[in-house]
């Protein structure tokens, strides 16, 4: 059996490092990534991929991606289920396996400095990947 996923998207919010009862680390992060088509009206629609990791790889991450950064994530999909309130709660989650900053930290500055203009301006298309 094979279980993986690569994904390639920007962080919507800052990361923000936790530690569980028994003193693990963890980070729950969010990932939009946009769809390869466009909407009659010329948008992008984008889904937006929970990313969960553990232990040395997620205090790195909170150390060096922010809000926006552009990242490559390998993982595993997961699923889980859990009750609240009486009802039962389906979860499907990246399990992180490895991550890759795709921008340069000049280019993080840039975008951060960049007041006014269009973040769909700094979203590279399929033909601009560097792969």
């Amino acid at each position: 059996m094979y279980n993986k996923v690569i994904i390639i998207g920007r962080l919507t919010a800052q990361p923000e490092l936790q530690q569980t009862a028994n003193g693990k680390h963890v980070t729950r992060i969010t990932v939009a990534v946009n769809r390869r088509f466009k909407t009659e009206d010329g948008e992008r629609p984008a889904d937006f991929i929970t990313v969960i990791f553990w232990g040395k790889l997620a205090e790195t991450l909170v150390s060096y991606a922010g809000k926006g950064s552009l990242m490559s994530i390998d993982g595993e999909l997961r699923t889980r289920t859990y009750e609240k309130n009486g009802q039962t709660q389906y979860a499907t989650e990246v399990l992180g396996q490895s991550f890759q900053l795709l921008e340069s930290r000049a280019q993080r500055a840039m975008r951060e400095n960049a007041t006014g203009e269009d973040l769909a301006d700094l979203v590279l298309e399929e033909e601009e990947l560097p792969f």
